[in-house]
């Protein structure tokens, strides 16, 4: 099996990166020929599109040289990312090959409003894909009614290499100072400046608690809430860190928060559940599809400083039901969100499109 995947550069910051990383290095996976196309990464908008055209000549020299894929597999995300994959997407239909659009938008919705226009290459791309892939059910729910049912969906949760996290041996125990952890882009999607907000009602309860904030964004206006809040000495912000220092990063924490206002599927959460660590998140997208409430974490409604506070001072309070989530969570992660177990499924989503287009034909 040939397959063309086409997503940002593996080298770029965010989930999807990772989430193409993980499938593409699967022993799942091994045997099945992917050739990679990274169409942006991170830097100036200059050089994106300087990316954005390089990957585009290297998917067509690719192709002029002979190289035929038996099906293309497209990542697709929010804002110019949807408009660059339609272009593949219909290349791919101009080359008879079956194409699978793989969706990782937190904000799809605002995409389908902004017009009858917008709403119409929405439905466009998403019926007459082979497959259309979701991370999440309420994802599925709402592409089935904006397609009116036309859409072929299938629900491939994001995968975690759960080999690669570790849960301290015998659990994280007490601490004097239990420390919170926050990953993702700074700014107001994830939830980032609700958390510092309320971090003031956590330190009441708990004067000694830090959180340790990861990512990369709006760092100076992060560190200014901070300075006015006078949170400086509980509160640390580490930037953008990857490989072993996140994994450092999760094994050191005591508690993971998320506080998010729109996600696909966030990979930290998954990352820290296979960390061992319990989940204080909201009950946005596909989020309930990862945590079990009150047996892997808890979950607030976005926005909710004051449930958000309670919620991560009961814990840091309660080292036993840390351990004891947090356990439960690594559990799940291993049985539902392990990369073997969803690059297996993957490759069944391929040979099912392959076999639909095969008898379509």
């Amino acid at each position: 099996m040939r397959v063309a995947m086409i997503g940002p550069k593996l080298s770029a910051k965010g989930g999807i990166a990772s989430l193409a990383r993980t499938f593409i290095e699967s022993e799942a996976l091994a045997d099945v020929e992917v050739r990679y196309f990274g169409t942006v990464g991170d830097g100036s908008a200059a050089r994106r599109l300087a990316q954005v055209a390089r990957s585009e000549a290297r998917l067509a020299a690719t192709l002029a040289r002979g190289w035929r894929p038996d099906l293309f597999h497209i990542h697709v995300a929010d804002g110019m990312s949807f408009y660059r994959k339609v272009f593949y997407l219909e290349q791919a239909r101009a080359l008879g090959v079956p194409v699978i659009l793989h969706n990782n938008f937190a904000h799809l919705e605002t995409l389908v409003e902004r017009s009858p226009l917008h709403a119409g290459l929405v439905r466009h791309a998403y019926s007459t894909a082979t497959q259309v892939h979701v991370v999440s059910h309420d994802m599925a729910r709402q592409i089935a009614a904006w397609t009116d049912g036309r859409a072929t969906i299938r629900v491939l949760f994001n995968p975690v290499s759960v080999d690669e996290f570790h849960a301290p041996a015998g659990g994280r125990g007490p601490k004097a100072s239990p420390t919170v952890l926050f990953m993702g882009y700074v700014g107001d999607r994830k939830g980032v400046f609700d958390l510092v907000a309320a971090w003031p009602a956590v330190l009441k309860r708990l004067p000694r608690a830090r959180l340790v904030i990861g990512g990369n964004g709006e760092l100076d206006r992060l560190r200014a809430d901070i300075s006015r809040l006078g949170l400086e000495r509980s509160v640390e912000v580490l930037g953008w860190i990857s490989g072993e220092r996140r994994m450092q990063a999760f094994a050191e924490a005591d508690l993971y928060c998320l506080p998010s206002y729109a996600e696909g599927q966030p990979v930290s959460v998954l990352e820290a559940m296979a960390s061992g660590l319990a989940v204080v998140s909201t009950t946005v997208d596909g989020i309930p599809d990862a945590i079990v409430e009150g047996e892997t974490g808890f979950m607030v409604e976005p926005g909710d400083r004051e449930a958000l506070a309670g919620r991560l001072g009961e814990l840091l309070s309660d080292p036993g039901l840390r351990d004891r989530m947090g356990a439960a969570g690594r559990a799940r992660v291993e049985q539902v969100f392990d990369a073997e177990v969803l690059s297996t499924t993957l490759r069944g989503y391929w040979a099912e499109a392959l076999q639909g287009a095969a008898k379509a034909a």
